[in-house]
Order: structure tokens, then C-alpha cells, then sequence
């Protein structure tokens, strides 16, 4: 989201945004402001730990609190009896501050699916290339065993030496040391599982996310997609007309709501916010085992957490594990942590 603000070209953005039903040219630095103001405190309260919407409007931050009181959020069912409520008691576009919300929480909520979605598809890349990294080295390690085994046998098949030869030429590693060994593995191996995973659960909230906000994730990949046989120009032009269906799917959406039915408003930025910070915490343990060297040569191996609203007040980086700690027991506690977050 911020750095839409830094550098995209907001006035461009919101003249689109008059465009929107209800909406019009003289609302354009309303909502301009009000993308502003609502980015900024998001990732203040964020920050602190507080509402999300503390600060931006009173009736959703009450409802926030409740919401989080009672740890329950409405269903899907109870969204759709929300949206035919509110259909049935007032007309939409009928508040003028409530649809310049709308339209600045509409173009928040975008910003932040693509950031997510571009997050969410590096943990995916990351959480592969590990397991696969893992599977060539069982791989290998069953190779040579096997090759150790055929040579063995030629030796003694053609006298070419005896059992305590071999013995006497090639120590065999002590038994505690084979135990640790096959013990590192098999962590490192359910490590990469885990992450796989969890990799797939965050796909899968996500994909559900887009649908709680009226848009699909199809959209939102093309908002973050970018063709390479294409010139910049093109893609940037696809990007951005991504970008206005998703606004405009999501504003839409949140129109449905009048000032009494905020309640699915409120649950899909709730939503957000714990996605973005179950993705932060599998990244945390990826910067904590060293694979973010994982997306070397991708368009990966640049991340900037500071552009988004939901990644503020989450730690990236974990203290280092003594190095006395065993490597074994450091993939336990690995495993432990992102085991949490599934």
C-alpha cells in the first residue's frame, strides 16, 4: 500500500475511483485523504497491537472489539444475511461518508491482496525448492550407500580383499553418530513438509479471503503477474486494468453494507490481518533457516515488507540459536514454531 503511495500514480487512481457508481469528480480529494489518513492510522493501531479501525471509524472499531472480545467472527452465511439486510433496509450509495470510506477501504484492501498474494506465492516457491532440496539430498545419501554396498560385494566376489580390510580402510561412523545423523534428516524432512503445508493453508485462507471481499483470486494474480514476453509498458496496462476490477469488485461489495451492517467489512480486513501475520511468521522461520537464499534468480529475491500495511509490528528476524545447540534440535524448534501456525 505505501508504496502505491510513495510512488504509483495515485491521481490517476482516485480520478478512476469517481468513476465508481455514486461516486464523483468532486469526491476525488475526499477519498484521496481518506486513503491517507486510513493507511497511515492502520498501520499505527497495527503496530501498537490495537483495532484495526481505531481512529477511521467508530462503528467498525466497536465492532472490531466485540468481535475480538467474543474471539468469533460471522460466517459466510451470516455475511449474505448482512448483505440482504442492509439491501432490504436502505439503498446503497445513500451515505456520502460511508461510500468515500468504501472506495478508500476498497483500494487498501487491493494493495494489500496483492501484497499478500505476491507473499504468500514466495513462501510457495520457497517452501517447494526445500523440499526438493531435501528429497536430492536423501536421494544422494541413499546412492551412496548403495554404491558403498556394491562395492563391497565386487571386493569379495574377486578376492580383491577381505571384510577386516575393508574394516581397517573404511572406519565405520559410531552408531550414535549414524543415530544423529538419520535423526538431522528426518527434522529437516518434516521441516519441508511442514512448510509445504503450511504453504497450501495459506493459499487456500487466501483464495477464501478474495471471495469474503466479492473479487477472485484470478484478478488479483493478474494485479502481480507479470508476462515476460510482453514489453513494460503492456504489462503495466494489464496490471493496472487488473487493479481497477478489483477495486471495483471489492467496493461494490463493501457498498452492500450500510451503516448498521458493517460487520462483514469488519471480518474481511480481520481476515487480513491474520493471514498477513500467519505469512509472517512462516517467513520469520525462513529468514531463521536460511532460505531465502532459496529465491535467488527469481523476481523473489527482493522483499520489502515496510510497502504493506498488515506486515508493520512483526518481527522478520529471530535471535540466532546458540551455536552450541545441535543441528537436529534446531529443526525441532523450527518445526515447533511454524507447526504453530497451521
Amino acid at each position: 500500500m505505501f508504496s502505491y503511495l510513495r510512488n504509483g500514480d495515485i491521481h490517476n487512481g482516485i480520478k478512476g475511483l469517481t468513476n465508481l457508481p455514486g461516486l464523483f469528480t468532486s469526491d476525488g480529494d475526499k477519498i484521496k485523504y481518506a486513503l491517507l489518513n486510513h493507511s497511515t492510522a492502520m498501520r499505527t493501531n497495527i503496530s501498537k497491537g490495537g483495532p484495526i479501525f481505531q481512529g477511521i471509524r467508530q462503528c467498525e472499531a466497536e465492532i472490531e472489539k466485540l468481535m475480538s472480545r467474543n474471539n468469533q467472527l460471522p460466517s459466510m452465511a451470516a455475511n449474505a444475511a448482512a448483505s440482504a439486510a442492509a439491501t432490504r433496509l436502505s439503498s446503497p450509495f445513500s451515505d456520502n461518508d460511508i461510500r468515500i470510506d468504501n472506495a478508500a477501504l476498497a483500494v487498501i484492501m487491493a494493495k494489500e491482496l496483492a501484497f499478500l498474494n505476491r507473499t504468500i506465492q514466495m513462501i510457495t516457491l520457497i517452501a517447494n525448492r526445500y523440499n526438493e532440496e531435501q528429497e536430492d539430498l536423501t536421494w544422494g545419501h541413499d546412492d551412496d550407500s548403495d554404491d558403498d554396498d556394491g562395492d563391497d560385494g565386487a571386493d569379495l566376489e574377486y578376492g580383491c580383499g577381505t571384510p577386516l580390510q575393508r574394516s581397517q580402510s573404511h572406519d565405520n561412523p559410531p552408531a550414535a553418530t549414524a543415530t544423529a545423523t538419520a535423526t538431522a534428516t528426518a527434522a529437516a524432512n518434516q521441516l519441508a513438509t511442514t512448510f509445504l503445508i503450511a504453504s497450501g493453508r495459506l493459499m487456500q485462507r487466501f483464495n477464501g479471503l478474495c471471495e469474503l471481499v466479492g473479487t477472485n483470486v484470478i484478478l488479483v494474480n493478474a494485479m502481480t503477474t507479470r508476462d515476460q514476453p510482453h514489453s513494460s509498458a503492456a504489462n503495466m496496462g494489464e496490471q493496472l486494468a487488473a487493479q481497477s476490477l478489483v477495486v471495483s469488485d471489492i467496493f461494490l461489495h463493501f457498498e452492500k453494507f450500510d451503516a448498521e451492517h458493517r460487520d462483514p467489512v469488519v471480518h474481511a480486513f480481520l481476515e487480513l490481518r491474520d493471514i498477513s501475520v500467519y505469512a509472517c511468521k512462516i517467513m520469520s522461520m525462513f529468514a531463521f533457516s536460511n532460505l531465502f537464499r532459496l529465491t535467488a534468480g527469481t523476481d523473489f529475491d527482493i522483499y520489502q515488507p515496510e510497502d504493506a500495511i498488515f506486515t508493520q509490528g512483526r518481527d522478520y528476524c529471530i535471535n540466532p540459536i546458540s551455536s552450541s545447540s545441535s543441528s537436529s534440535s534446531r529443526d525441532r524448534e523450527r518445526l515447533a514454531c511454524v507447526s504453530s501456525v497451521l
